[in-house]
Protein backbone atom coordinates (compact mmCIF):
# COMPACT_ATOMS: atom_id res chain seq x y z
CA UNK A 1 0.00 0.00 0.00
CA UNK A 2 1.25 3.33 -0.62
CA UNK A 3 0.03 7.32 -1.58
CA UNK A 4 0.73 10.27 -3.28
CA UNK A 5 -0.11 13.48 -2.77
CA UNK A 6 1.00 16.60 -5.13
CA UNK A 7 0.69 20.27 -4.82
CA UNK A 8 1.39 22.90 -7.46
CA UNK A 9 1.56 26.68 -8.06
CA UNK A 10 0.61 27.44 -11.70
CA UNK A 11 1.14 31.16 -13.57
CA UNK A 12 0.34 31.16 -17.49
CA UNK A 13 1.71 34.23 -19.75
CA UNK A 14 -1.65 35.75 -19.28
CA UNK A 15 -4.12 35.04 -17.21
CA UNK A 16 -7.72 33.90 -18.46
CA UNK A 17 -10.55 36.17 -18.97
CA UNK A 18 -12.12 37.02 -15.82
CA UNK A 19 -9.54 34.84 -13.61
CA UNK A 20 -6.51 35.13 -11.28
CA UNK A 21 -3.55 33.78 -12.39
CA UNK A 22 -1.04 32.50 -10.01
CA UNK A 23 -2.97 29.67 -9.16
CA UNK A 24 -1.76 27.58 -6.24
CA UNK A 25 -3.40 23.46 -6.22
CA UNK A 26 -3.22 22.05 -2.54
CA UNK A 27 -3.43 19.27 -3.43
CA UNK A 28 -3.63 19.07 -6.92
CA UNK A 29 -4.18 15.05 -7.03
CA UNK A 30 -4.20 12.70 -3.84
CA UNK A 31 -3.96 9.06 -4.87
CA UNK A 32 -3.75 6.03 -3.04
CA UNK A 33 -2.23 2.36 -4.04
CA UNK A 34 -2.71 -1.10 -3.48
CA UNK A 35 -0.60 -3.16 -5.35
CA UNK A 36 0.76 -6.70 -5.08
CA UNK A 37 0.69 -10.50 -5.71
CA UNK A 38 -2.15 -11.98 -5.20
CA UNK A 39 -1.52 -15.70 -5.70
CA UNK A 40 1.48 -17.51 -7.13
CA UNK A 41 1.10 -15.85 -10.52
CA UNK A 42 -1.64 -13.48 -10.39
CA UNK A 43 -1.23 -9.75 -9.29
CA UNK A 44 -2.70 -6.50 -9.03
CA UNK A 45 -2.01 -2.35 -9.51
CA UNK A 46 -4.98 -0.52 -8.58
CA UNK A 47 -5.15 3.53 -7.76
CA UNK A 48 -7.69 5.44 -6.20
CA UNK A 49 -7.45 9.39 -6.74
CA UNK A 50 -9.06 12.72 -5.63
CA UNK A 51 -8.88 15.18 -8.23
CA UNK A 52 -9.04 18.54 -6.82
CA UNK A 53 -10.77 20.13 -10.23
CA UNK A 54 -13.43 17.25 -9.95
CA UNK A 55 -13.65 17.65 -5.99
CA UNK A 56 -14.52 13.94 -5.99
CA UNK A 57 -12.74 10.43 -5.73
CA UNK A 58 -12.40 7.94 -8.15
CA UNK A 59 -11.08 5.36 -9.57
CA UNK A 60 -7.84 5.92 -11.22
CA UNK A 61 -5.51 3.38 -13.49
CA UNK A 62 -6.29 -0.70 -12.71
CA UNK A 63 -4.39 -3.36 -14.11
CA UNK A 64 -4.86 -7.16 -12.85
CA UNK A 65 -2.58 -9.63 -14.07
CA UNK A 66 -1.90 -13.10 -14.19
CA UNK A 67 1.64 -14.17 -15.82
CA UNK A 68 3.57 -17.61 -16.15
CA UNK A 69 6.99 -19.06 -17.08
CA UNK A 70 7.71 -21.71 -19.76
CA UNK A 71 10.49 -22.71 -21.97
CA UNK A 72 10.23 -22.30 -26.00
CA UNK A 73 13.41 -23.43 -27.89
CA UNK A 74 15.77 -23.04 -25.02
CA UNK A 75 14.70 -19.51 -24.53
CA UNK A 76 12.48 -18.02 -21.36
CA UNK A 77 8.67 -16.92 -22.08
CA UNK A 78 7.05 -15.09 -20.09
CA UNK A 79 3.21 -14.98 -21.05
CA UNK A 80 -0.14 -13.86 -19.24
CA UNK A 81 -3.57 -11.98 -19.28
CA UNK A 82 -4.56 -8.56 -18.33
CA UNK A 83 -7.44 -6.70 -17.20
CA UNK A 84 -7.02 -2.95 -17.29
CA UNK A 85 -9.01 0.13 -17.45
CA UNK A 86 -7.14 2.16 -19.74
CA UNK A 87 -5.48 1.62 -23.07
CA UNK A 88 -1.15 1.64 -23.28
CA UNK A 89 -1.08 1.64 -18.86
CA UNK A 90 -0.18 -2.27 -19.07
CA UNK A 91 2.70 -1.01 -20.92
CA UNK A 92 6.07 -0.64 -19.36
CA UNK A 93 7.76 2.50 -21.55
CA UNK A 94 7.72 5.95 -20.57
CA UNK A 95 6.45 6.47 -24.13
CA UNK A 96 3.28 4.91 -23.86
CA UNK A 97 0.49 7.65 -22.97
CA UNK A 98 -0.41 6.38 -19.65
CA UNK A 99 3.04 7.03 -18.62
CA UNK A 100 4.40 9.62 -20.69
CA UNK A 101 6.67 12.67 -20.08
CA UNK A 102 5.44 15.17 -18.52
CA UNK A 103 4.58 13.00 -15.46
CA UNK A 104 3.05 16.15 -13.93
CA UNK A 105 1.43 19.11 -15.44
CA UNK A 106 -0.23 21.85 -14.27
CA UNK A 107 -4.42 20.88 -14.01
CA UNK A 108 -5.44 24.42 -14.46
CA UNK A 109 -3.50 26.10 -17.58
CA UNK A 110 -4.79 25.46 -21.00
CA UNK A 111 -4.01 22.78 -23.04
CA UNK A 112 -4.45 22.84 -26.99
CA UNK A 113 -7.97 21.50 -28.21
CA UNK A 114 -7.46 18.14 -30.49
CA UNK A 115 -5.22 15.32 -29.44
CA UNK A 116 -5.27 11.79 -30.54
CA UNK A 117 -7.97 9.03 -28.74
CA UNK A 118 -5.49 6.84 -27.69
CA UNK A 119 -3.39 9.56 -25.57
CA UNK A 120 -5.80 8.96 -22.65
CA UNK A 121 -9.34 9.65 -24.13
CA UNK A 122 -10.37 6.14 -23.33
CA UNK A 123 -9.14 6.30 -19.53
CA UNK A 124 -11.39 4.97 -17.11
CA UNK A 125 -14.14 5.13 -19.58
CA UNK A 126 -13.52 0.92 -20.84
CA UNK A 127 -12.31 -2.11 -19.66
CA UNK A 128 -10.37 -4.17 -21.67
CA UNK A 129 -8.96 -7.72 -21.74
CA UNK A 130 -5.88 -9.14 -23.31
CA UNK A 131 -2.86 -11.42 -23.76
CA UNK A 132 0.66 -10.79 -23.79
CA UNK A 133 4.16 -12.11 -24.37
CA UNK A 134 7.56 -11.17 -23.53
CA UNK A 135 10.01 -13.50 -25.22
CA UNK A 136 13.50 -14.41 -24.49
CA UNK A 137 13.80 -10.84 -22.74
CA UNK A 138 13.72 -9.21 -26.21
CA UNK A 139 10.41 -9.27 -28.33
CA UNK A 140 7.14 -8.27 -26.58
CA UNK A 141 3.86 -8.70 -27.64
CA UNK A 142 -0.09 -8.04 -26.89
CA UNK A 143 -3.31 -8.40 -28.25
CA UNK A 144 -6.57 -6.65 -26.13
CA UNK A 145 -10.08 -6.18 -26.73
CA UNK A 146 -11.80 -3.05 -24.82
CA UNK A 147 -15.36 -2.65 -24.42
CA UNK A 148 -17.24 0.84 -22.75
CA UNK A 149 -17.29 0.56 -19.16
CA UNK A 150 -17.49 4.27 -17.94
CA UNK A 151 -17.70 5.89 -14.59
CA UNK A 152 -20.62 7.39 -13.08
CA UNK A 153 -22.49 6.19 -15.85
CA UNK A 154 -26.33 4.51 -15.51
CA UNK A 155 -26.15 1.01 -16.46
CA UNK A 156 -27.25 -0.68 -18.88
CA UNK A 157 -25.81 2.27 -21.36
CA UNK A 158 -28.68 4.11 -22.88
CA UNK A 159 -29.42 7.02 -24.75
CA UNK A 160 -28.03 9.59 -22.20
CA UNK A 161 -24.27 7.75 -22.85
CA UNK A 162 -21.51 9.13 -24.56
CA UNK A 163 -18.80 7.80 -26.76
CA UNK A 164 -19.93 4.27 -26.33
CA UNK A 165 -17.90 1.71 -28.03
CA UNK A 166 -19.62 -0.36 -30.95
CA UNK A 167 -18.42 -3.77 -30.36
CA UNK A 168 -15.15 -3.79 -29.41
CA UNK A 169 -11.82 -2.04 -29.42
CA UNK A 170 -9.08 -3.87 -31.01
CA UNK A 171 -5.84 -3.01 -29.09
CA UNK A 172 -1.96 -3.99 -30.28
CA UNK A 173 1.32 -3.88 -29.03
CA UNK A 174 4.89 -4.97 -30.10
CA UNK A 175 8.03 -3.88 -29.39
CA UNK A 176 11.72 -4.77 -29.67
CA UNK A 177 13.98 -4.18 -26.70
CA UNK A 178 18.03 -4.99 -25.70
CA UNK A 179 20.55 -4.07 -23.05
CA UNK A 180 24.11 -3.38 -23.76
CA UNK A 181 26.40 -3.03 -20.94
CA UNK A 182 25.81 0.80 -20.43
CA UNK A 183 23.33 1.00 -22.78
CA UNK A 184 19.17 0.38 -23.37
CA UNK A 185 17.05 0.48 -26.37
CA UNK A 186 13.68 -0.31 -27.11
CA UNK A 187 11.70 0.29 -30.71
CA UNK A 188 7.97 -0.61 -30.77
CA UNK A 189 4.29 0.17 -32.40
CA UNK A 190 1.04 0.38 -30.67
CA UNK A 191 -2.69 1.28 -31.56
CA UNK A 192 -6.17 0.98 -32.19
CA UNK A 193 -9.35 0.80 -34.14
CA UNK A 194 -12.41 2.58 -32.53
CA UNK A 195 -15.75 2.66 -33.27
CA UNK A 196 -17.92 4.92 -30.91
CA UNK A 197 -21.51 5.95 -30.80
CA UNK A 198 -21.01 10.06 -29.71
CA UNK A 199 -24.33 10.22 -27.98
CA UNK A 200 -26.54 6.74 -27.23
CA UNK A 201 -25.58 3.78 -28.34
CA UNK A 202 -27.56 3.32 -31.82
CA UNK A 203 -26.94 4.97 -35.30
CA UNK A 204 -24.02 6.35 -36.86
CA UNK A 205 -20.74 5.98 -35.54
CA UNK A 206 -17.27 7.63 -35.39
CA UNK A 207 -14.47 6.07 -36.51
CA UNK A 208 -10.29 6.09 -35.24
CA UNK A 209 -7.70 4.24 -36.06
CA UNK A 210 -4.69 5.13 -33.96
CA UNK A 211 -1.00 4.16 -35.00
CA UNK A 212 1.79 4.99 -33.00
CA UNK A 213 5.72 4.10 -33.46
CA UNK A 214 7.85 4.66 -30.48
CA UNK A 215 11.57 4.37 -29.01
CA UNK A 216 13.08 4.43 -25.69
CA UNK A 217 16.99 4.95 -25.70
CA UNK A 218 18.96 4.93 -22.03
CA UNK A 219 22.46 5.44 -21.81
CA UNK A 220 24.50 5.27 -18.78
CA UNK A 221 27.66 7.39 -19.30
CA UNK A 222 30.79 8.96 -16.53
CA UNK A 223 28.67 11.97 -16.16
CA UNK A 224 25.49 10.40 -15.45
CA UNK A 225 22.28 9.12 -17.73
CA UNK A 226 21.12 10.01 -20.74
CA UNK A 227 16.88 8.77 -21.71
CA UNK A 228 15.56 10.01 -24.79
CA UNK A 229 11.99 9.23 -25.41
CA UNK A 230 10.03 9.47 -29.00
CA UNK A 231 6.26 8.80 -29.94
CA UNK A 232 4.80 9.63 -33.42
CA UNK A 233 0.55 9.26 -33.31
CA UNK A 234 -1.55 9.12 -36.53
CA UNK A 235 -4.77 8.97 -36.01
CA UNK A 236 -7.20 8.72 -39.09
CA UNK A 237 -11.23 9.54 -38.77
CA UNK A 238 -14.34 8.93 -39.81
CA UNK A 239 -16.79 10.71 -38.34
CA UNK A 240 -20.30 9.76 -39.32
CA UNK A 241 -21.72 9.77 -35.98
CA UNK A 242 -20.84 14.16 -36.01
CA UNK A 243 -22.05 14.51 -39.50
CA UNK A 244 -25.30 12.98 -39.09
CA UNK A 245 -26.11 14.97 -36.02
CA UNK A 246 -28.47 17.76 -36.15
CA UNK A 247 -26.45 20.43 -36.46
CA UNK A 248 -23.73 18.77 -37.34
CA UNK A 249 -20.58 18.53 -35.03
CA UNK A 250 -18.40 18.38 -37.63
CA UNK A 251 -17.79 20.25 -40.71
CA UNK A 252 -15.79 17.31 -42.16
CA UNK A 253 -16.62 13.97 -42.56
CA UNK A 254 -12.62 12.56 -42.77
CA UNK A 255 -10.27 14.18 -40.93
CA UNK A 256 -6.87 13.09 -39.29
CA UNK A 257 -4.75 14.29 -36.21
CA UNK A 258 -0.94 13.46 -35.81
CA UNK A 259 0.80 14.00 -32.47
CA UNK A 260 4.60 14.09 -31.94
CA UNK A 261 6.75 14.04 -28.83
CA UNK A 262 10.29 13.88 -28.11
CA UNK A 263 11.92 14.71 -24.70
CA UNK A 264 15.75 13.94 -23.21
CA UNK A 265 16.84 13.86 -19.65
CA UNK A 266 19.53 14.18 -18.27
CA UNK A 267 20.48 12.75 -15.07
CA UNK A 268 24.10 13.49 -13.34
CA UNK A 269 22.56 11.26 -9.83
CA UNK A 270 19.52 10.21 -8.48
CA UNK A 271 18.45 13.56 -6.73
CA UNK A 272 18.77 15.83 -10.14
CA UNK A 273 16.87 15.49 -13.82
CA UNK A 274 17.02 18.15 -16.18
CA UNK A 275 14.44 17.23 -19.24
CA UNK A 276 13.88 19.57 -22.56
CA UNK A 277 11.34 18.49 -25.19
CA UNK A 278 9.46 19.28 -28.21
CA UNK A 279 5.55 18.41 -29.13
CA UNK A 280 3.29 19.24 -31.81
CA UNK A 281 -0.18 18.35 -33.05
CA UNK A 282 -0.90 18.76 -36.61
CA UNK A 283 -4.41 17.63 -38.55
CA UNK A 284 -7.64 18.73 -40.33
CA UNK A 285 -8.81 21.70 -40.20
CA UNK A 286 -12.64 21.69 -39.00
CA UNK A 287 -14.37 25.00 -38.18
CA UNK A 288 -17.22 23.20 -36.04
CA UNK A 289 -15.43 21.02 -34.30
CA UNK A 290 -12.80 23.69 -33.62
CA UNK A 291 -14.82 26.68 -33.51
CA UNK A 292 -13.91 30.32 -32.28
CA UNK A 293 -14.21 30.58 -28.33
CA UNK A 294 -12.29 32.09 -25.51
CA UNK A 295 -9.03 30.96 -24.59
CA UNK A 296 -10.14 26.93 -25.72
CA UNK A 297 -11.45 27.70 -29.40
CA UNK A 298 -9.75 28.15 -32.86
CA UNK A 299 -10.35 31.05 -35.22
CA UNK A 300 -8.50 29.30 -37.82
CA UNK A 301 -10.74 25.78 -37.33
CA UNK A 302 -7.18 24.24 -37.28
CA UNK A 303 -6.30 21.64 -34.46
CA UNK A 304 -2.17 22.53 -35.02
CA UNK A 305 -0.40 23.05 -31.75
CA UNK A 306 3.24 23.48 -30.64
CA UNK A 307 5.96 23.84 -28.45
CA UNK A 308 8.38 23.03 -26.03
CA UNK A 309 9.18 22.22 -22.36
CA UNK A 310 11.94 22.24 -19.69
CA UNK A 311 11.68 20.22 -16.17
CA UNK A 312 14.03 20.44 -13.47
CA UNK A 313 13.46 17.97 -11.04
CA UNK A 314 15.11 17.57 -7.66
CA UNK A 315 14.80 14.88 -5.20
CA UNK A 316 16.17 15.81 -1.75
CA UNK A 317 14.76 12.52 -0.48
CA UNK A 318 14.11 9.08 -1.91
CA UNK A 319 10.27 9.67 -1.78
CA UNK A 320 10.06 13.74 -2.59
CA UNK A 321 10.85 15.64 -5.42
CA UNK A 322 10.25 19.50 -6.35
CA UNK A 323 9.65 20.52 -9.93
CA UNK A 324 9.84 23.70 -11.89
CA UNK A 325 8.37 23.38 -15.51
CA UNK A 326 7.78 25.68 -18.06
CA UNK A 327 6.00 24.85 -21.27
CA UNK A 328 6.05 27.45 -24.28
CA UNK A 329 3.68 27.63 -27.19
CA UNK A 330 5.19 28.58 -30.58
CA UNK A 331 1.38 27.54 -31.80
CA UNK A 332 -1.57 26.90 -30.14
CA UNK A 333 -4.70 25.81 -31.76
CA UNK A 334 -4.09 26.77 -35.35
CA UNK A 335 -2.14 30.47 -34.96
CA UNK A 336 0.32 32.52 -32.85
CA UNK A 337 -1.52 35.58 -32.58
CA UNK A 338 -5.43 36.09 -31.77
CA UNK A 339 -5.66 31.97 -32.07
CA UNK A 340 -9.32 31.78 -30.39
CA UNK A 341 -11.17 35.19 -32.34
CA UNK A 342 -10.82 36.81 -28.98
CA UNK A 343 -7.26 38.37 -28.92
CA UNK A 344 -5.47 35.85 -27.22
CA UNK A 345 -1.45 34.75 -27.95
CA UNK A 346 -0.29 31.49 -28.34
CA UNK A 347 2.33 32.48 -25.97
CA UNK A 348 -0.29 34.02 -23.24
CA UNK A 349 -0.65 30.49 -22.57
CA UNK A 350 2.92 29.91 -21.80
CA UNK A 351 2.63 27.95 -18.24
CA UNK A 352 5.29 28.11 -15.19
CA UNK A 353 4.64 25.51 -13.22
CA UNK A 354 6.26 24.46 -9.50
CA UNK A 355 5.49 20.98 -7.99
CA UNK A 356 6.20 19.13 -4.87
CA UNK A 357 5.32 15.36 -5.14
CA UNK A 358 5.33 12.94 -2.18
CA UNK A 359 5.05 9.10 -2.29
CA UNK A 360 4.65 7.69 0.95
Amino acid sequence: MAAMVVTGFTQTGRAQPGAQNSTVSFPQQLSLFVAGQVSEHAGVFTQFTYAAADAAIGIDNVDLRFAKHATVGDRDLLFGVTLNNNPTVQDVWNTAPAWSFPFMSSDVAPSPAASTLIDGGLGQQVAGLGAYSLYDGTLYTEVSAYKSAPQGASEPLGETATNTTSGVIPYWRVALQHAWPSTYGMIGTYGFSAHLYPNGVTGPTNAYTDLAVDAQLEHTAAVGTFIGRGVFIHESQTLSGFVAEDPPGSENLRGNLSTLRANLTFEPSMRYALTAGYFQNTGSSDAVLFAPAPVTGSRTGSPNSRGAIGEFAFNPWQNTRLGLQYVAYSLFNGSSNDYDAAGRKASDNNTLFLYMWLAF
